[in-house]
């Protein structure tokens, strides 16, 4: 009799199985599945079904396809990938899987993605006929006598009715790749046109990338080098493509801004600077008990620096910030938009996740007498606060509008008007680039004190009106001109204010 398993296969899946994206118990319910089908194992106290989701491209099919190449086995077949498999029973539906079970011994049945598979109407969700036709073939695998397995794969759980999931023994998560995922993935596709420093630098800046995207960017790259590949053409192409999970939201990178850039915010910056340590030594801090260092609120009046400063934390960190908006959350309630931004710290590690405009997305719902909105918010934020490998940084322009149970759970950090010396220190830096275009002659002092209770916003506006001066061919900048674009910009604001 034939070898069930082959055994080079075997080794090439245990490796596969160890970078994957999936937990350690999942690890090992796929192994004691081999071992199940190697004769290994009681039959009734085994698990025979197994159920793979997550988004398209993390490589569930794949995983499915490297333990098939393991089994010298029929595999019952249907779906909508192009399996290869020696072996292989294709079925055009379910109702043909069910007969071909009927007719086999000992074999694997792979319906691959079960969205795809299964007919869908708006009144009755999964059609009657493909739900009985599923649980036909989940029945008959548990109570077969004989070592047969079901692997199944999905892209979204939540449409399968739970008449189908109580069916399957085993829910494996994938998450989006891991480090170690992607650089074997590429090592094995394109270790021929990519050296390994190459694959390494694709490797630390393709966050949010799963096993679709990453090939893209090397065929951009590979354009973009006219049939040659180098660090600058990865490079670019990794700017110009946006990875398929990211494409809601603003990704920013290379951050090249630091502390040294922010005027003033002494005692912000020294807060920041702990985050940062702690962030360079995660084992020390985690093994100190250290909780929430990741969880940060900006909290200040417009114009007062808060995304300014993100992008500074993120060039002292060299991290990537991922830039979300209200706008990415139009009409979704505020539990929804919280239980994104901890699929968001979960899924992503040494980034930045920067929610701007937070009121419009949580605020008003945390105020709302008698909710339950507060327990929400101390389970999303616990689970979060135990990731330390992303920083979740929520600016807000006002905290009162957000509940006690929100402010508990962040480090909060006040951002207020730029006191006179930043605001003279501000006007100076950006006035003094006229040097070259203009004589500037202006009392930086005389000017910040004109400018009493201003954000840097409004004070950028201000020099914004110089600029146009200049570009109208004003040769000296005084303390007059100056005073004359302040009256500008505030008879504009004014008039703005008036009409709302």
């Amino acid at each position: 009799m034939p070898e069930i398993i082959e055994n080079g296969k075997f080794k090439k899946f245990c490796k596969l199985l160890e970078t994957s994206s999936i937990t350690e118990k999942d690890k090992k319910a796929l192994q004691f599945a081999i071992e199940f089908l190697d004769g290994k194992h009681d039959v009734n106290l085994s698990s025979k079904s197994f159920l793979l989701q997550g988004e398209p491209g993390v490589g569930k099919t794949y995983l499915v396809e490297k333990f098939l190449e393991i089994f010298n086995l029929p595999v019952i077949f249907n779906g909508c990938a192009n399996i290869k498999h020696k072996s292989l029973v294709s079925c055009k539906n379910l109702d043909q899987v069910v007969r071909r079970i009927k007719k086999n011994g000992r074999f694997i049945v792979f319906l691959d993605d079960l969205n795809y598979i299964f007919k869908y109407s708006e009144y009755e969700g999964t059609s009657a006929s493909d739900r009985q036709f599923f649980m036909k073939i989940a029945d008959l695998i548990k109570s077969s006598k004989d070592r047969v397995v079901l692997l199944a794969t999905a892209n979204n759980a939540y449409c399968l009715d739970d008449s189908v999931l109580d069916r399957i023994d085993v829910k494996i998560n994938f998450d989006i790749p891991a480090d170690k995922s992607k650089l074997e993935f590429l090592r094995e596709k394109y270790s021929t046109i990519i050296n390994t420093m190459q694959i390494k630098f694709l490797v630390k800046h393709s966050l949010g990338y799963n096993f679709r995207d990453l090939p893209e960017v090397v065929k951009i790259a590979y354009r973009e080098g006219h049939g040659t590949i180098n660090t600058t053409n990865l490079r670019k192409a990794i700017k110009d493509y946006v990875p398929t999970s990211m494409q809601r939201y603003e990704v920013i990178s290379n951050v090249k801004l630091n502390f040294s850039h922010i005027i003033g915010k002494e005692n912000i910056k020294k807060e920041l600077s702990n985050v940062i340590t702690a962030f360079n030594r995660k084992s020390f801090a985690k093994k100190l008990g250290l909780k929430r260092h990741n969880l940060l609120v900006f909290d200040g009046p417009v114009g007062t620096g808060k995304t300014f400063m993100v992008k500074a934390l993120a060039g002292e960190l060299n991290f990537p910030i991922i830039n979300i908006k209200s706008s990415h959350f139009f009409n979704y309630s505020s539990p929804k938009v919280l239980n994104s931004l901890d699929s968001f710290s979960k899924r992503f590690h040494n980034c930045i996740i920067f929610v701007d405009e937070a009121e419009k997305m949580i605020g008003r719902h945390s105020m709302d007498e008698d909710s339950n909105f507060d327990g929400y918010l101390n389970e999303i934020f616990d689970g979060v606060s135990g990731v330390t490998n992303s920083i979740v940084v929520i600016a807000v322009n006002n905290l009162a509008r957000f509940g006690a149970g929100f402010s508990d759970r962040f480090a909060i950090l006040k951002f207020e008007l730029p006191n006179l010396t930043e605001r003279g220190e501000f006007l100076a830096m950006k006035l003094n680039k006229l040097q070259n275009h203009a004589e500037v002659l202006v009392n930086f002092d005389e000017a910040a004190r004109e400018t009493e209770g201003m954000s840097f916003r409004d004070l950028e506006k201000i020099c914004n009106n110089v600029f146009y001066m200049v570009l109208n061919r004003q040769q000296t900048i005084t303390n007059h001109t100056f005073s004359y674009a302040a009256r500008s910009f505030k008879t504009t604001y004014d008039a703005a204010s008036i009409y709302g």
